[in-house]
């Protein structure tokens, strides 16, 4: 399939998704890292440096959490959005981090371009091919538990598809598909299968069994309504 011109790229990622525009595009880049070495090439480790330059004295397992989820939403979000509205499997092989800050400028799909693909099948795809080697990079990188990272992408996979849902009501019938019909490496297994039982419950935001650390930064808080922290001081009250 030939490459999917770069405004169509731009056009499909609106309403909440907005904000991604202009992120994911085919041309390369020489300051792209390749998704498949970043475990080893001292990206993740120089983006979370740089990113924790905005939270002086934090603990570094909190602001590479954070930073986590910054990649996790830059990853999934336009992706499968953009994915659904075309019905083409886009696939992330590069990433250029922004270097001010350390979080994600840009995504390079792999050059041989998009195929047809239902939305369930983008999601397994992108699972199978994007989030697992990202999760493998991080735990290497930072010591942060597989379930942790899982939930991070997790949150961010349910309200991408919860939003294409709403904004498209043509595809919600293949985002209920997807969401139903999910299959994940075995580590991800049961953090992602106790958040899709909430989404598939109904939840605004699927609550979390693992704490994200989040809450030991500077402005932020323990997550309400979603925090196993605050569950656990409650049943303690």
């Amino acid at each position: 399939m030939s490459l999917i011109a770069q405004d169509r790229l731009d056009d499909a990622l609106t309403g909440a998704f907005a904000s991604f525009s202009g992120q994911l595009r085919y041309a390369p880049d020489p300051r792209a890292r390749a998704l498949s070495d970043l475990a080893g090439s001292g990206a993740v480790a120089d983006g979370i440096a740089l990113f924790a330059d905005a939270y002086p004295g934090a603990e570094r397992k909190a602001v590479a959490s954070l930073w986590s989820a910054y990649l996790f939403a830059a990853l999934i979000a336009p992706t499968l959005a953009a994915g659904a509205r075309l019905g083409a499997a886009l696939t992330v092989d590069a990433i250029r981090f922004t270097p001010e800050t350390g979080l994600p400028a840009t995504l390079h799909l792999a050059p041989e371009g998009a195929l047809p693909s239902p939305l369930p099948a983008q999601v397994d795809r992108l699972l199978a091919e994007g989030v697992t080697p990202l999760i493998q990079a991080l735990r290497a990188e930072t010591g942060l538990s597989h379930r942790l990272l899982w939930e991070n992408a997790g949150g961010h996979l349910f309200w991408t598809l919860k939003t294409i849902a709403r904004e498209n009501p043509e595809r919600a019938g293949e985002a209920d598909e997807a969401l139903q019909a999910l299959r994940w490496p075995r580590d991800a297994c049961a953090a992602l299968t106790l958040m899709r039982a909430d989404a598939l419950a109904g939840f605004e935001a699927p609550r979390r069994r693992v704490c994200c650390l989040r809450y030991g930064l500077p402005g932020f808080s323990k997550c309400e309504g979603i925090c196993p922290l605050l569950r656990r001081d409650g049943d303690e009250g």
